[in-house]
């Protein structure tokens, strides 16, 4: 999550069930509410992540002053949102709730070639909109999905987050230090058509590789050209935004080509190119929902 790994009370096994509790407690303008006022207390404590957040939304979308401020704080209220609706969704009644939060379907035609393909999909998403929410939509679809994270701080709290998954239909498969074998998983779950889906916009140490994102260089996961060049699979973004409604659409974008050539050093890094230059419009159209509380550019220009 962003502002994820941060070492608070929140960000730990506790603090999950605290917020599962209460999101389940009250009704959900009130939860919503309650998020809200908490994300903007903790956001106003942290200069750092201001500091990331007003740099990052300043060279997307050019803004400054009191119209940047203005989309900062519509950015933190949707992030604190999003938090709410996730608590919410996370119980044994999660597909009552997802189903009330989607309002509509975009795209589920490239979801629907991909799978007929029969090799596998990879659906890459980034810190944007309610990506956990995209998960369950997609195994309420009937789908079968598995997806990739990261081990959370504590054991109980990776255990825990898995348990929500499992209930609701979704697999995990853990990446990182002490999963040495998380790559060949994920090849044996593509080669049995099933879906992985994944996190790529800001990929933990040594997964990257450089890209240009908005005329300045980032890092993208290179999983998903890497998988697509050992399996074949179809390569394609998904994002759930959240509407002026309050409720969510899902959106599944074409599949990105992954061409091959005789070079797989070259093909690597121009195939997460293309990852990226399809990351740009969604982020470019909703960067009130692309939560990135960290620098993520290595030559962007300081925040004014």
């Amino acid at each position: 999550m962003a502002w994820s790994k941060v070492k608070n009370a929140l960000y730990t096994l506790g603090g999950f069930k605290a917020a599962f509790a209460v999101a389940h407690l009250l009704p959900r303008p009130a939860a919503q509410a309650l998020a809200a006022f908490i994300g903007r207390v903790a956001y106003g404590r942290k200069a750092g992540a201001q500091a990331a957040l007003r740099a990052n939304l300043e060279l997307v979308t050019g803004l400054h002053g009191a119209a940047l401020d203005d989309l900062c704080t519509e950015n933190v209220t949707n992030f604190s949102h999003m938090l709410a609706d996730y608590f919410l969704c996370a119980g044994a009644d999660a597909a009552r709730h997802c189903d009330a939060l989607i309002e509509g379907w975009s795209g589920f035609e490239n979801l629907t070639a991909a799978h007929e393909a029969g090799r596998g999909t990879i659906i890459v998403t980034g810190h944007l909109g309610h990506w956990e929410l995209g998960g369950l939509v997609l195994a309420r679809r009937g789908l079968p999905l598995t997806v990739i994270t990261l081990e959370e701080p504590s054991t109980g709290l990776t255990r825990w987050r898995e348990a929500c998954r499992r209930q609701l239909g979704i697999k995990t498969i853990a990446v990182g230090p002490g999963h040495p074998f998380a790559f060949v998983e994920m090849i044996q779950t593509l080669r049995r058509n099933e879906l992985v889906a994944m996190l790529v916009d800001r990929p933990y140490s040594g997964t990257g590789a450089p890209v240009r994102l908005f005329g300045h260089t980032t890092e993208f996961s290179t999983a998903p050209a890497l998988l697509a060049q050992h399996t074949g699979a179809a390569v394609l973004p998904a994002f759930v935004i959240r509407q002026a409604s309050g409720r969510y659409v899902s959106l599944a974008e074409p599949i990105i080509p992954m061409p091959v050539t005789a070079d797989p050093r070259a093909d690597l890094a121009t195939n997460t190119q293309r990852v990226a230059t399809a990351f740009e419009s969604i982020i470019r159209q909703h960067p009130g929902q692309w939560f990135n509380y960290v620098p993520i550019w290595s030559d962007a220009p300081p925040s004014v």
